[in-house]
């Protein structure tokens, strides 16, 4: 089968956008002039030395995620070794969008980001415009790491094809077709949801990361509470095989919610993991509000 031929970057058509989704619009709008389409796994490493990468290397250490040294129009990565395919995927992406962001480029000509710096987002921590120039830079990178993963239009059609109602394989099945991490396709099924939806990440029992939209219930969980005991995930978390997914199960609203607000049901459904971890998918179902009352 014929693979695409290396990326060419116009750089001069990314010199002024500062906006992360904005600089990653305009590379898909480079490869789609180039390759016809914007390809569901984007050519990441490619992209990266076209504007001017020069090394991407793997190194053994626990001391960052990645790094980016910057020499005048070039620069240089390191990511951490043993880091799974998706998950390197993305703090390249979030390297790369220190790299091309001109505020970024004045502010340092070193990044070393953390599991945490690739973890932020601007949801979490009170209001953008007040956090430290430090943590505006590493959510920028983040949000447009996932801007250029993930092409809004391609994302819609893939998950259009797949069917309507929520489902964990779904976003198996997406995370697989664009190359990047379970955490980062859970977070665009989630925002993307037409459904009152939630995706939580937990291991050995215990809460890691809730993704939940505003609009979804109250669970009165932060990271390292325990799951609910009676819940289908404590439950399968004991006896499930890595790779077991559940079907959504219709279950008891008091113990998931702490306000139950206008819910007529919860739904459930569990993805067991290695090493203890499991995700979650949970569906709030609304009331349906009577017209004729």
């Amino acid at each position: 089968m014929a693979t695409n031929p290396d990326p060419i970057i116009d750089l001069m058509e990314l010199a002024d956008l500062a906006q992360p989704r904005k600089l990653a619009f305009e590379i898909h709008n480079q490869l789609r002039k180039q390759y016809g389409k914007v390809p569901l796994a984007v050519p990441l490493e490619g992209i990266a030395k076209a504007v001017g990468i020069e090394d991407i290397a793997d190194h053994p250490t626990e001391a960052f995620e990645g790094t980016l040294v910057v020499n005048g129009s070039r620069g240089i990565v390191a990511l951490r070794r043993g880091m799974r395919p998706g998950r390197r995927r993305f703090t390249l992406g979030h390297e790369l969008g220190h790299f091309l962001n001109p505020w970024h480029r004045s502010a340092s000509n070193r990044f070393e980001c953390s599991a945490r710096d690739t973890g932020m987002d601007r949801a979490i921590g009170g209001r953008f415009a007040d956090r430290p120039p430090q943590e505006r830079m590493e959510i920028e990178a983040n949000e447009f790491s996932n801007a250029l993963l993930i092409r809004a239009p391609e994302y819609r059609a893939e998950r259009q094809a797949l069917g309507a109602d929520p489902d964990l394989r779904h976003v198996q099945q997406l995370a697989e077709a664009f190359k990047v991490s379970l955490e980062v396709m859970s977070q665009t099924y989630v925002s993307t949801s037409k459904e009152t939806i939630g995706i939580i990440t937990s291991r050995h029992g215990r809460v890691k990361r809730s993704m939940l939209p505003k609009a979804f219930p109250y669970l009165g969980m932060t990271s390292g509470a325990p799951l609910p005991v009676d819940s289908v995930t404590a439950r399968m978390a004991k006896a499930g095989s890595p790779g077991a997914v559940s079907e959504l199960a219709d279950v008891l609203r008091t113990g998931w919610l702490e306000q139950k607000g206008k819910i007529a049901a919860l739904y459930e459904q569990v993805l067991i993991q290695r090493d203890g971890w499991a995700v979650t998918l949970l569906w709030a179902e609304e009331e349906e509000v009577d017209d004729d009352a």
